[in-house]
């Protein structure tokens, strides 16, 4: 009697979830393998069976026998349970998603997957270890930890086996009952071994209607022992839930629009938003404004308003003032607003919606700064011979001049021009003289441009190297917004070489034809090592002989020699000598590996010798005699003396 109403309540079931099959699609049905694959007849058993494609519908079903109480843990497995007095055999186990097992293609077969065996002849016993796996729930936690009626949370459980043996095809169900589960319900942990703890998760629902209080959630526990045994742990957690009766308010932003429609950055503008309540409670302590300041700022206030109540279909319209900020791209951009209400159950709400804004980034009304040129002079006398001014150096004074230019389509208004950045902190190793690093500008027009000048010292223990100064710009525009800007200069200090260029022993006078030793000797004064490439003697007035000499490296304090020939030229008509200049030039590379030159001036006393002087009056006057005779064989001519 037993097995029959077993066998009709099987039937009948089927029958059930073939009825509304057609409710749900049938998905890639497909059959992996089954356990345990033998019971006895005398107690049958649960077997699962793994695979894929499973649905609400799925039915288990063994071949010449019947159809078998079945549910669906999960798209991936499925628990069947075999009655006992199942005749001995091997069967075939099917599998229908639909239910129905006449069609073909919703049908799939393992065969000889399942044996049923009678008692027989007492057996050798076996001997296994006695005990069983026990699942309980150690701990649990709910986020939110108040959830709201008609939002989702999050449950995650910590299943611990406290057993003395380990649970396999460990299985966690969440059936579902007060609260609705959020896709799949069933969790297949696989074995969990004794005193070992398993973290599952499950997103659930809290269904409209319900009121304020805690509820149960059922959370189902199952495993196999290694022998095949299945057990059963059903387990319940508490929940409270913040109820708010039947039905709920529920805001949205209609329609959105500012004031002007098309903003610009730094702008100040108005928001103006229409809320309106389409649920069906009315909304009580509404509290409006933005949810970040990313693209907009409050002016002038809190960045949020409170509106008192907003009842059922009601239309309530409210402005928030605020202050684009500097925004760098064009186009339609995003606001968050958040929306957070109550009503009067105690039930509570948070939203979070978007409206857009209209931005454009055009210079035709906007002034915009820029440094457009810039130019350190150091205050010393001379230069490079290409007439560009010395290199800043360690313990140098300078002026800074700055052309700052507005480049925009409107007029900029009480300029602040700041060296070294706000408060400037990047203005090492340089340091203001005279006046402070800020400079004041009262306006700058469209397209105009104004220079600015700043006296600057350079540390004298300052590294050679090139340094960005960062020039912070802050200024008005004609609505009176205020726009800052950083920009970058840089500037290059150098180590200047200390040299000492000279002969280091006396040199003779020189005579017109003789050679002469030119000792020439070039020392580092300073402190730091100087990269010397070559020596080089020339001079205008002397014929120079191994003139140029390879020196390398000059440590402080060192120097490096240069033995030259000079032989003064005789120049007709300055029989009488002087002084003649050697120009001694010494080659480095700086400290950005650039050639650079340091040249010094010597001179040396030349001499004509008595014997070329008076040669050369002699000359003189035959020349000067010579002349006067031509002149007087021409008179003679002219009056028939002679030729």
């Amino acid at each position: 009697m037993k097995k029959t109403v077993v066998l009709a309540a099987g039937i009948a079931a089927a029958c059930l979830l073939a009825g509304v099959a057609f409710a749900e699609p049938v998905g890639q049905l497909a059959l992996t393998g089954v356990e345990p694959d033998t019971l006895r007849s005398e107690t049958g058993g649960a077997v699962s069976v793994y695979g894929s494609g499973f649905i609400t519908t799925t039915l288990v079903r063994l071949v010449g026998f019947n159809v078998l109480d079945t549910e669906v843990v999960n798209a991936s497995l499925l628990q069947a349970t075999v009655p006992p007095g199942v005749p001995d055999g091997t069967y075939d186990v099917q599998v229908s998603a639909s239910g129905a097992f006449a069609g073909e293609g919703d049908v799939q077969t393992l065969s000889k997957a399942l044996s049923i065996v009678s008692a027989t002849p007492t057996p050798k016993p076996k001997k296994t270890k006695p005990g069983r796996p026990i699942l309980t729930i150690r701990n649990f936690s709910v986020e939110p930890t108040r959830p709201v009626v008609g939002t989702e949370f999050v449950v995650t459980v910590y299943v611990y086996n406290t057993g003395s043996r380990a649970g396999e095809n460990t299985v966690v169900t969440f059936p579902g009952g007060t609260f609705v589960p959020v896709g799949e319900t069933g969790h297949l942990l696989w074995q969990l071994h004794i005193n070992h703890t398993a973290v599952v998760t499950q997103r659930m629902r809290v269904p409209t209607g319900l009121s304020s209080g805690s509820y149960n959630l059922q959370v189902n526990l199952s495993a196999n022992d290694w022998e095949g045994n299945h057990y059963e742990y059903p387990e319940t957690i508490a929940v409270e839930v913040v109820g708010v009766g039947a039905g709920h308010p529920q805001l949205v932003i209609e329609s959105a629009r500012t004031e002007p429609a098309v903003l610009g950055p730094g702008d100040t503008f108005s928001l103006t938003l229409c809320l309106a309540n389409r649920g069906s409670r009315t909304a009580t302590q509404v509290v409006v404004g933005a949810a970040s300041f990313d693209l907009a700022v409050p002016a002038g206030r809190s960045n949020v308003l409170a509106v008192d109540r907003i009842g059922i279909d009601q239309v309530v319209t409210t402005t928030l003032p605020l202050v684009l900020g500097e925004v760098t791209q064009a186009g339609r951009s995003s606001l968050e607003i958040a929306l957070d209400y109550s009503d009067f159950q105690g039930g509570s709400y948070t939203d979070l919606q978007s409206v857009g804004l209209e931005v454009s980034t055009a210079l035709a009304d906007r002034p915009q700064l820029i440094i457009a040129d810039y130019r350190a002079t150091p205050d010393l006398l001379g230069g490079h011979s290409d007439g560009a001014p010395e290199p800043l150096a360690p313990g140098d004074t300078c002026t800074l001049t700055l052309e700052v230019a507005n480049v925009g389509g409107g007029d900029a208004q009480r300029l602040t021009l700041t060296l070294g950045g706000e408060g400037g902190s990047g203005l090492a190793p340089f340091a203001p003289l005279e006046s402070s690093n800020v400079k004041f500008v009262p306006g700058l027009a469209a397209g105009e441009t104004v220079a600015l000048t700043q006296r600057l010292v350079v540390d004298g223990g300052a590294d050679p190297g090139a340094y960005s100064l960062p020039v912070a710009l802050a200024f008005d525009d004609s609505r009176g917004t205020r726009h800052t800007d950083s920009q970058l200069i840089s500037l290059l200090v150098r180590r200047r070489p200390h040299l000492k260029i000279g002969f280091y022993r006396p040199v003779e006078v020189a005579t017109v034809g003789v050679p002469i030793e030119l000792p020439v000797e070039v020392t580092n004064i300073g402190r730091t090592l100087i990269n010397v490439s070559t020596l080089e003697v020339t001079s205008a007035q002397l014929e120079i002989e191994d003139g140029s000499i390879y020196l390398g490296p000059l440590d402080g304090g060192t120097s490096g020699s240069l033995e030259a020939t000079g032989v003064a030229k005789f120049a007709p008509g300055e029989p009488e000598g002087g002084a003649a200049e050697v120009l001694v030039a010494v080659r480095y590379l700086d400290d950005f590996e650039q050639p650079q030159v340091v040249t010094e001036t010597l001179t040396v006393e030349v001499e004509v010798p008595v014997e070329v002087a008076e040669v050369g009056e002699e000359e003189a006057q035959e020349q000067e005699e010579g002349f006067w005779d031509k002149v007087l064989r021409i008179l003679r001519g002219l009056v028939g003396l002679g030729s």
